[in-house]
Parts: structure tokens; C-alpha cells; sequence
């Protein structure tokens, strides 16, 4: 089989795209022309698929508990059936909590870590098949930067995502005979809804988009000879510090 272009991508699958940057990435890529699955456990999803619709673009979205195989096996059969085979995967939904490690139960513990990492990793495991065999492919596991540094009242959040930094960097030093970049990206402190709601001095954060755009170049061709790296996204706010 010829070695297909690696940048000429048609399809891509979204988690956590109901709101927030998951959101803005999905319509950041139909902008670009490239088909969008959708997958989130809030049925707002639809109504990002309907906006995605409304560009001309096509769409398709299913509700998804993303730490449930079979549940990832439905959605990931359904979209690949309307939309075709998965170019660009992006894992995107994630949870997490300000909470001291000593408080937090078992359930809420395991929970962090089945989204933020058990999920990615099951959504990899479904489009990995087809990228090896085409030999183009591109996974952004969206990470966080408590993926790279640690703080108080991040234990859960801070290590799920050093996993899925960890993850990539395997992943992509698996991935590179098969021409399928895989990314870590690392965004610093975001205006989603959750934030607006806090007490925090939001001053200088990045808006959803911002990252968005980030991973719409990574689509590009121009992104070519960025493979298997970790990018830190920071905005114009305060870096936080090494712990």
C-alpha cells in the first residue's frame, strides 16, 4: 500500500463535545472542511452537531458514557458508518475536581481516572486499526497543564493527566512507523463555564478557541513536522508554577 498523504484528513471524531473546548474544536475542524463525529454524555451534543450542520458540513453525534467500552464500541460503529473512516481523533472530555487527596472517596477517585485516561485510552484502541493500515492518522489527546506540573487540590485531575501525557508519548513512539502523529496538548487556564462560575482571577486566560485553533492547526499541512510532542498552550496568563 502507498503511503498515503499524512495531512489530508476528511474525518474527525470529538469527545466532550457538547460545550467548552471540546465544542470549539469541533467547529474549528468542520471550518477546515473535515467531517465531525461527535461524542459527549450530555445531549448537547446534538445541538453542536446541528451547528456543524448548519456550516455545510457533515455531522454526526452520539451520547456516550466514554468509559464504557461497549458504549464507545456503539458510538464509534454508528459514527464511522455515516460519516467513514476516523482520521483525526481528538480526546477531548475530561472531569476534575479542586479537592485535597485525604478528601476524596474511592468512586470520585476511580471516575477522574476513567474518563480522563480510561477513555482516551478505549477510543484509541477503535481508530488505531485503520490509521496503521492507511498509514495516516492523527490523535491530540487534550491534556491539561496540571499534566506537567502539580499543585494542591489537583491530586486526581493533575495525575489522570500526567497519564495521558505519559500515554502519548508511548503511543506516539508506537504510532511513528505507521505515519499517525500523536500529540499531547497541554493548555494552560480556560474561560469555560466552569471557570466563570469560580471566585478566580481569570485575567489573561485563553477562551475555548484559542485552543481550538491549536488543534485546527494540527490539521493543517503546514503542521507536518510536528510529531509525537507535548505543546504547552498558556495564553497570556500567569504561568503556574513548578511544585
Amino acid at each position: 500500500m502507498s503511503v498515503k498523504d499524512q495531512n489530508s484528513y476528511k474525518v474527525a471524531l470529538v469527545t466532550g463535545a457538547a460545550r467548552g473546548i471540546g465544542r470549539e474544536i469541533a467547529l474549528t475542524l468542520a471550518e477546515r472542511g473535515i467531517s465531525v463525529g461527535l461524542c459527549d454524555i450530555s445531549p448537547e451534543v446534538h445541538k453542536t452537531c446541528k451547528e456543524i450542520q448548519a456550516l455545510g458540513v457533515p455531522s454526526a453525534a452520539e451520547i456516550v458514557d466514554i468509559s464504557n467500552e461497549e458504549d464507545v464500541n456503539r458510538a464509534y460503529e454508528s459514527i464511522s458508518i455515516k460519516l467513514g473512516t476516523i482520521d483525526v481523533l481528538v480526546n477531548n472530555a475530561g472531569i476534575g475536581q479542586l479537592k485535597s487527596l485525604v478528601d476524596y472517596s474511592i468512586s470520585e477517585w476511580d471516575q477522574t481516572f476513567s474518563v480522563n485516561i480510561r477513555g482516551a485510552f478505549i477510543f484509541s484502541q477503535k481508530v488505531l486499526p485503520n490509521m496503521m493500515e492507511q498509514h495516516n492518522g492523527l490523535i491530540v489527546n487534550i491534556a491539561s497543564i496540571w499534566g506537567l506540573r502539580g499543585a494542591s487540590g489537583r491530586s486526581a485531575y493533575a495525575a489522570s493527566k500526567h497519564a495521558l501525557v505519559g500515554m502519548s508519548k508511548c503511543l506516539a513512539d508506537e504510532c511513528h512507523p505507521y505515519r499517525i502523529r500523536v500529540i499531547a496538548l497541554c493548555p494552560g487556564n480556560v474561560l469555560t463555564d466552569l471557570a466563570k462560575g469560580s471566585e478566580a482571577d481569570t485575567t489573561g486566560w485563553m477562551e475555548p478557541k484559542d485552543v481550538a485553533d491549536v488543534v485546527g492547526y494540527l490539521c493543517d499541512p503546514g503542521s507536518r513536522a510536528i510529531v509525537g510532542s507535548t505543546i504547552e498552550v498558556n495564553g497570556w496568563g500567569r504561568p503556574p508554577e513548578f511544585k
